[in-house]
């Protein structure tokens, strides 16, 4: 799983730091050009001084002229400098070279090849309100609550979410405030979208963990809400009932104890798939449990429509538009929610990582089980030459 080197990512030939000393360089050699320009001006003006005052003064016009183009034209490369300089920070993490090292593996002495029928989407949930956009600051945004990721084998026509814990202890991505890309560390996965500009950055720097945490299996394709986009997605199936599964809410929702039915809307929405008591620990595990149930519930009520239902819900997404983002096409969409209603999907086909919680200085602390994680990838992704 290791780091991806940052070089994979900017310019072959040039990485920030060789910038900013090509770019000081030029600046320094700008300055010497321009001084010797001014030099030129003084030494002409005292060569030419027993001469008459009309062709002295338009010598130092004319030579004043040839030093403001030469500051212009410096002043033109380094601003382009800086502006190639700052694209190449910004763009820095926006996409992670997975390379090839992944299609063939071998596991307990057997050798394995990657299913290449095997799409993967990344859907997770941020705890932030209001307009989701991009900021030219990078870190201070919000943090995935909720991250799961859909695998669709179309071979055996099958599809599993896996349901990943946020405070999942994994590598992921950090930046500066201006975007300078500061490599890989180990913190919590929610994280991933939090050190980003809160746009495609913090989209794919998540996407980027997940794929680190599954070996580097490709995860290209992601959708991210928030917490207004709730009622918006209920209401894209005209609601959904589910079976309470715990009651960790039942307290302050009555409605919600365990075992009881309830049809969620506007009304409650929010309450049983973001809520949960701060002051328990590991309190986020009741909250993933609630929303494996909403999930599994959620698939059965979009089997149940028709075709051209499912059409008009992509043209319904646009009331939501400031409350997603997405990277998929509308005819990938079509694609995966055609295909949702080909393939075999059971409450066991949601899967939560197996592996061991501890409590953190500031967060609780998740643990995957490494060798059963590594079973899990074999399971999902791969077939045994």
């Amino acid at each position: 799983m290791g780091a991806v080197a940052i070089s994979r990512c900017l310019s072959p030939t040039k990485r920030p730091d060789v910038l900013v000393t090509d770019m000081s360089m030029d600046m320094v050699m700008a300055r010497n050009v321009i001084q010797k320009a001014v030099q030129n001006v003084e030494r002409r003006s005292r060569h030419h001084q027993g001469r008459r005052r009309k062709t002295c003064r338009n010598q130092v016009v004319i030579s004043i002229l040839v030093s403001v183009c030469i500051l212009a034209v410096a002043g033109i490369f380094i601003y382009k400098e800086m502006q190639s300089q700052k694209a190449m920070q910004i763009s820095a993490g926006n996409s992670h070279n997975v390379g090839s090292g992944f299609r063939n593996i071998t596991y307990n002495g057997e050798k394995y090849e990657y299913n290449n029928r095997i799409t993967t989407i990344l859907y997770a949930g941020v705890d932030s309100d209001g307009k989701m956009e991009a900021t030219s600051q990078y870190g201070d945004k919000a943090r995935a609550d909720s991250v799961n990721l859909v695998v669709m084998d179309e071979k055996k026509k099958k599809m599993t979410i896996v349901s990943i814990n946020r405070d999942t202890m994994t590598q992921i991505r950090r930046y500066s405030m201006s975007g300078n890309d500061q490599g890989l560390y180990t913190t919590h996965l929610g994280y991933a979208y939090t050190y980003g500009d809160g746009g495609d950055v913090s989209c794919e720097s998540l996407c980027e963990a997940v794929s680190l945490l599954f070996g580097e299996i490709p995860v290209n394709r992601y959708i991210v809400t928030n917490q207004d986009s709730m009622p918006y997605i209920n209401n894209l199936v005209d609601g959904v009932t589910v079976t309470v599964p715990n009651n960790d809410l039942s307290d302050q929702y009555p409605e919600f104890y365990e075992g009881n039915q309830v049809t969620l809307d506007d009304s409650n929405i929010r309450d049983f798939l973001q809520h949960r008591d701060t002051d328990t620990e590991f309190s986020n595990e009741g909250r993933i449990e609630r929303q494996k149930v909403y999930m599994s519930a959620y698939v059965d009520k979009i089997k149940s429509l028709d075709e051209s239902k499912l059409e008009d819900t992509w043209n319904s997404l646009d009331s939501m538009k400031d409350y997603l983002q997405t990277n998929i096409t509308r005819n990938q969409y079509l694609k995966f929610i055609k295909l949702i209603r080909k393939v075999d999907f059971s409450d066991e086909d949601i899967i939560q990582l197996s592996g061991s919680d501890k409590e953190g200085e500031i967060h609780d602390e998740f643990y995957p089980d490494e060798t059963e994680l590594k079973k899990l990838i074999i399971q999902l992704f791969y077939e045994k030459v």
